[in-house]
């Protein structure tokens, strides 16, 4: 009997959950490194130097390995038994915190290099370059540790435990938090290195807690056995496609912020407008890779493209007000959140700017997510692939060429001309093999659906003219108008998503 559906969603509102508790505090730890390093010279340095580690962190707390590894050690177990499946997660283990070590290792000697690939506008000899070299050794560390994390995850995601995995990067963020402390206690000079600690110190709390989520499962790993490597090798050379599609939307803010390298201040500004974005889409990217991608994999031989299409509807439903709110409200929100310390007027100005223009690719990347999700599901991982490839090209050519005549916007523009590229390619791609299909209700309900959202963006609207004082306050005022707006535009999209029949609030609370 298959598992009522009931049990993966449950799992899927907790890990949306911890996610959304794990962005939350990201906020935290973002707003403080804003308040110290505003969106200068420094902040570049600091975004800069933990491009990588930060990549890591994202695509490893979303799952990115669960495509791979939980289907190896699950036919494992089902062919040869739990003992070889054991044995084949400790090699997986093994192999996975090597190749992620040398990686480390080889970066730390070549981290100029490295810094002259992801910032090309730096200086080589100034101060934006030096400082991200000091930062990007001292975080390097990161990568294995994130790496041993991101194994574990999966082989307790293997074993039915979603809970603490998911938990995994909240902790990780009050472990940096604590950290960051230190920094605004410690001279300028040494800031940056403090910084760098405070984000060793988050992966260290990560790898602990993992450890403690496989001890006692069925399939925790047991001893090294040399004859195990050979079968855990192909099931982690499976993983590469995976991780490549996971992580080509986080490169692509990689390629933005090189593109934005030239205007100092551009590479902070995009950063903290990025991070804006990720809140809606890290909860649907970790929802995806731990619950629904699983879920879809399981599925895959009994159900038609509906299951996914319905999924991509759902994220859509989610994203789509989310995106509209998001570059409506763009400069209270910003400076309600940001607006502190070193982070001044100019900083806002510039964060906003660029994050109204990153919103309207914001329903684009979650529905493009759950696409590739379904294609993954579907052995169709080399169309996500390719498309995703293609995608980060188009974009980055985008951000190039249009970062001379309009500055930090057009590696902006470039995201949302790689997000239409991979959305468009995947939802080709999967039609032309019947894994897509948008049946008569989907259709009368995707109008009504932005018919709602438009009417929640007049009503913010409105209500934004009419705060508009205590909008640009950034205390307790700030956040309350700028609360009263979002609780606004929730109630209006939800009335108007009833009323036109776009959802159904009595299902979507079952």
């Amino acid at each position: 009997m298959s598992p009522a559906p009931e049990a993966p969603l449950r799992h899927a509102s907790t890990v949306a959950g911890l996610t959304l508790a794990s962005r939350v505090l990201g906020f935290v730890r973002d707003a403080a490194v804003a308040a110290l390093f505003g969106t200068g010279a420094v902040a570049d340095a600091a975004v800069a130097g933990l491009a990588v580690p930060q990549l890591a962190r994202r695509l490893l707390s979303e799952g990115a390995l669960n495509a791979a590894v939980v289907p190896g050690l699950l036919d494992a177990e089902r062919t040869a038994g739990i003992e070889e499946a054991r044995a084949r997660a400790a090699a997986a283990l093994a192999l996975i915190t090597a190749a992620a070590s040398l990686l480390a290792i080889l970066m730390t000697v070549l981290m100029p290099l490295v810094i002259a690939l992801l910032a090309p506008g730096f200086d080589w000899d100034g101060e934006r370059a030096e400082g991200a070299v000091l930062v990007g050794r001292l975080a390097i560390v990161c990568l294995p540790l994130m790496a041993m994390a991101g194994v574990l995850a999966a082989i307790a995601n293997a074993s039915g435990r979603a809970t603490l995995p998911a938990f995994a990067p909240v902790l990780s963020n009050i472990a940096v938090l604590l950290v960051l402390g230190i920094v605004f206690l410690v001279p300028e000079s040494r800031a940056l290195a403090w910084l760098a600690t405070a984000s060793v110190a988050g992966a260290v709390a990560q790898l602990g807690l993992m450890l403690a989520a496989v001890k006692g499962t069925r399939l925790a790993p047991a001893r090294l056995v040399r004859t195990a490597l050979p079968t855990a090798w192909p099931m982690l050379a499976e993983a590469g496609p995976s991780l490549l599609a996971s992580a080509l939307p986080q490169l692509r803010f990689l390629v933005a912020g090189a593109a934005a390298s030239g205007t100092v201040g551009g590479v902070a500004a995009l950063f903290y407008a990025g991070r804006l974005i990720e809140l809606p889409l890290g909860v649907i990217g970790a929802s995806t890779g731990a619950v629904l991608l699983p879920l879809l994999a399981a599925q895959a031989r009994s159900t038609s493209g509906n299951a996914g299409a319905r999924a991509a509807e759902a994220a859509l439903a989610l994203t789509l007000p989310a995106g509209l709110g998001l570059m409506v409200l763009a400069e209270p929100i910003v400076a309600v959140l940001f607006k502190r310390g070193a982070f001044d007027a100019e900083a806002v100005a510039a964060t906003s700017h660029v994050l109204a223009l990153l919103a309207f690719a914001l329903p684009v990347q979650a529905v493009e997510k759950i696409l590739a999700a379904i294609a993954f599901a579907h052995g169709a991982g080399r169309l996500a692939t390719r498309t995703g490839l293609a995608a980060l090209v188009a974009g980055g050519a985008a951000g190039f060429a249009l970062a001379g005549p309009l500055g930090i916007a057009g590696p902006a523009l470039g995201i949302l001309v790689s997000s239409a590229v991979g959305l468009v390619g995947l939802a080709l791609g999967l039609a032309r093999r019947g894994l897509l299909t948008l049946d008569d209700a989907a259709r009368r309900r995707l109008p009504r659906l932005a018919f709602a959202a438009l009417a929640m963006t007049l009503a913010v609207l409105a209500a934004g003219r009419l705060l508009a004082g205590p909008l640009a306050a950034h205390g307790l005022a700030g956040f309350a108008a700028l609360a009263a707006c979002i609780v606004l535009g929730v109630a209006i999209y939800g009335v108007a998503a009833q009323l036109s029949g776009a959802l159904d609030l009595k299902v979507l609370r079952r």
